[in-house]
């Protein structure tokens, strides 16, 4: 049993056990508990059925019953005004159920690109929204539902276009596993030991040519036999001219990808000093001449009966290379990572990730001259633009960096300037809980926490950049090509059922407080 106060004095007067203003009342039993959670989950329900219907189930439970549709919209107000959270329940649930329309696929069939998303999703929106806005209109006049259709309309397009651009997918992307740098090495050994297989043969004289070609190109280019020996002996050696300890072949005999790769090799080991930095520049443009002639056989230089193999190892040497030229920027990059991971582990516990990481990308992205590292690396314009540009930070990485320098997180004496800065007299806690001292100093305590918080959310978003520039580093190569060519596509990054939820959902709520007074 419960107490209530007294509603008048003869109550008192009569009742001793409530003598002092307050009277008996029945406990509540679980059963009542019970049935008010029921009845509850009844009124979610009822709004649920009614969005994913787009108000259509109080007509249909109205003809069902024998009662009217006025009757049902009746006890659907009542169940709002009974359970308001619970109908804002059910009518999210209810508007998360409707399927999409088609807007993801419309959004991709447009491109899948900020604009498409928004029309995909705007477009798909105004037409449920129109739905709802008429759906929940039960006044019978006619100007009321178009206008509550123009205005569901008008706010499903609205909310499409917005939830359609942020959480929408992006344009599809290939199911192709990313190769990691191991793979791509082992790719690049199986493509060179199957291009020494092919059986494609050259006719000897035509790689001779080729070697009086590249002779002519260096001396243009001011490169002396004196200052490049290891150069001049690999083009001996493509005139037909036997390194010692090989056997000579003869000026006019029949030459093949492994007699080739065999001199690109010995150019690789021109060990990397000072002294024979011409002799490695000089080196490459033999190398580029020795490898063209292989991808690219000039006229009459494959020996007859041999076309079909020499096309194939066309093909295996294009991808061989270019899987060792991925294999070999992904070292570099990997190694300059390693190397900010190892300078920001030794300083401040490694807060400053990703002050290192941005220094060490700025230094290998700099320009000298026209060049680069990372062009003398191998990376393509586009590659190091983005590298530029990830030196300079995004804005949400320097919005981290910045709030956290503020508050102090990058350790060091940093960490309690800050505290006192804001939690003593003069800070702006201590201002603001002038009378109470703990409290400020409390605040000034807590900034770097959240500083040093901050600083590790801006860390890894640095570091998850730099990975994916290392991924798309990994698809420009002919393994993944092969991988993207033998798997299918999947949507981009991105949320379609969030964006669907929350314009279907916020549409409606906005529909049911605009168009209580119409039904």
């Amino acid at each position: 049993m419960g107490w209530r106060l007294a509603d008048d004095t003869t109550e008192q007067a009569a009742a001793p056990a409530a003598a002092s203003g307050w009277r008996e009342t029945p406990e509540r039993t679980w059963l009542d508990t019970a049935k008010d959670v029921g009845q509850t989950a009844d009124d979610a329900v009822r709004a649920a059925a009614n969005a994913i219907t787009f108000g259509m189930a109080d007509r249909l439970a109205g003809y069902a019953g024998g009662q009217g549709t006025d009757a049902e919209v009746r006890k659907s107000e009542a169940a709002r005004e009974r359970s308001p959270y619970a109908s804002i329940v059910g009518d999210v649930g209810g508007a998360v159920a409707l399927p999409g329309f088609g807007a993801a696929g419309l959004s991709a069939r447009l491109g899948g690109g900020i604009g498409a998303r928004a029309l995909g999703y705007g477009l798909t929106g105004a037409a449920a929204g129109a739905a709802q806005g008429a759906g929940n209109t039960y006044t019978g006049e006619t100007s009321d539902y178009v206008k509550n259709a123009l205005i569901g309309g008008s706010l499903g397009g609205l909310l499409g276009a917005g939830g359609g651009a942020a959480f929408g997918a992006r344009p599809a992307v290939s199911r192709a596993a990313v190769p990691t740098q191991e793979e791509l090495y082992a790719a690049k050994n199986v493509g060179y030991g199957a291009l020494g297989r092919s059986g494609a043969r050259y006719e000897g004289e035509a790689l001779a040519r080729r070697g009086d070609e590249i002779e002519q190109q260096l001396l243009a280019d001011r490169y002396h036999w004196r200052d490049s020996p290891a150069t001049w002996r690999a083009i001996e050696e493509a005139r037909g001219q036997p390194a010692p300890g090989q056997l000579n072949t003869g000026y006019g005999a029949p030459r093949d990808p492994g007699n080739i790769d065999f001199i690109v090799k010995g150019l690789n080991r021109i060990p990397k000093t000072e002294a024979t930095q011409v002799d490695r520049a000089s080196a490459g443009i033999v190398k580029r001449g020795l490898n063209d002639f292989v991808e690219n056989p000039p006229p009459g230089a494959v020996l007859p009966g041999t076309e079909r193999a020499a096309a194939q190892a066309s093909t295996l040497a294009r991808n061989a290379r270019g899987d060792y030229g991925g294999y070999k920027r992904m070292q570099v990059l990997n190694e300059l990572i390693s190397n900010a991971q190892n300078t920001a582990g030794a300083t401040h516990s490694g807060l400053n990730l990703q002050n290192e990481l941005r220094k060490g990308v700025r230094t290998f992205a700099k320009e000298k001259g026209g060049e680069s590292p990372a062009s003398k690396a191998g990376f393509i314009p586009a590659e190091t633009a983005a590298l530029r540009g990830y030196a300079r930070g995004t804005s949400p990485t320097n919005l981290l960096r910045y709030a956290s320098n503020a508050l102090g997180g990058g350790g060091g004496i940093g960490a309690p300037i800050a505290a006192a800065a804001y939690g003593t007299g003069g800070g702006i806690a201590g201002q603001y809980f002038k009378d109470d001292p703990g409290a400020a100093g409390a605040v000034g305590l807590m900034a770097p926490i959240v500083g040093t918080g901050l600083r590790v959310l801006g860390n890894r978003r640095a570091n998850n950049e730099i990975q994916a520039m290392r991924d798309l580093i990994a698809q420009r190569t002919p393994l993944y090509n092969y991988r993207a060519s033998m798997s299918g596509m999947q949507p981009g990054p991105g949320s379609p059922r969030t964006a669907k939820a929350i314009r279907d959902a916020l549409t409606l709520e906005l529909i049911n407080r605009q168009s209580a007074g119409d039904r």
